[in-house]
């Protein structure tokens, strides 16, 4: 029986469950949500769960917990650049260049939130962590190519919402 058995993936739950929230938890998630992340992993687990043995699965779900822990803190990290940007001279601002200047950012919240996973990885490394569509490539364990695909996907989708001028 593999994994794809709902009682040998129950068994695989109880084994694990603890493990990997204490585990997200170490990392400095907060616990509501280390909890989402741990659901995550195991629907991952799940999706992929004809192409694992039970012996794998452990670690299958530490590197998934890893890898949507950084994720999480990547996100954190832009959420909270972009803050101090926008709070930068705020008190020399008018109201309705705020009010703009806040529409404006929730417009571009929204489009970066619209694009595929893998396009937004790539779009938030190259322009927000100032990474290097090599330094990306490197990461992610992809090719140049793959990184240039993905990031006129990404500009593609901000010029389609009126956010970049097209060229």
């Amino acid at each position: 029986m593999g994994i794809c058995d709902k009682a040998v993936f129950n068994n695989i739950f109880l084994q694990w469950n603890e493990s990997v929230q204490r585990f997200v938890l170490s990392r400095g998630i907060s616990t509501d949500e280390s909890l989402d992340i741990v659901q995550d992993c195991f629907i991952k687990l799940w999706q992929n769960c004809a192409d694992l043995t039970v012996e794998h699965a452990g670690p299958f779900l530490l590197k998934v917990a890893r890898n949507l822990s950084v994720d999480q803190y990547r996100k954190a990290q832009v959420r909270l650049k972009y803050k101090k940007h926008l709070t930068k001279g705020v008190e020399n601002q008018d109201g309705q260049f705020l009010l703009e200047e806040s529409e404006f950012k929730e417009k571009v919240e929204r489009a970066i939130a619209s694009m595929p996973e893998k396009s937004r990885e790539v779009f938030i490394l190259n322009r927000f962590d100032k990474k290097t569509y090599k330094e990306i490539a490197n990461s992610l364990e992809i090719s140049v190519k793959a990184v240039e695909k993905r990031m006129s996907k990404a500009l593609a989708i901000l010029a389609k919402q009126n956010i970049l001028k097209k060229r």
